[in-house]
């Protein structure tokens, strides 16, 4: 995760060292931007997403408060542990959909509108062609 923040980071820095561009520049550069925040919180399943990761949290929180009175330190460590993982897998598991609809309404809206490169609008200061509300109603549609 820290070498992709890494990469964003070298594009945002030679963006902003090849100089200020417009909207109109970065159109023709190709740049557009999206608030991944945006998308996420308008996607139409997350609600019930969020939901159903709750729940899982909600057991494995029951599971171990049942087990962890008859275990020692190192066995409540390594209960939580256990736990912890399968809510992890179940969390990712019942996101990848999203993330992967998610990239492709992304892709399919840079190629609409001729664009290079889409970057989170969180590591874009400006000069990019926003694009979030695209990727929104394709998700919706």
């Amino acid at each position: 995760m820290n070498k992709f923040f890494s990469i964003i980071f070298a594009v945002v820095f030679a963006i902003c060292i090849y100089g200020a561009y417009s909207p109109a520049q970065a159109s023709a550069a190709g740049l557009g931007s999206v608030n991944m925040s945006e998308v996420i919180a308008n996607y139409p399943d997350m609600q019930t997403t969020n939901a159903a990761v709750d729940l899982a949290r909600q057991k494995a929180q029951n599971e171990f408060n049942e087990k962890s009175a008859s275990l020692d330190d190192k066995g409540k460590k390594d209960l939580f542990d256990k736990l912890n993982q399968q809510v992890t897998e179940q969390q990712n598991k019942l996101f990848q959909p999203i993330r992967d609809n998610i990239s492709k309404a992304v892709d399919a809206t840079a190629k609409e509108k001729g664009l290079d490169a889409v970057l989170d609008s969180s590591v874009v200061f400006y000069g990019t062609v926003d694009v979030t509300q695209d990727v929104i109603a394709k998700l919706k549609a």
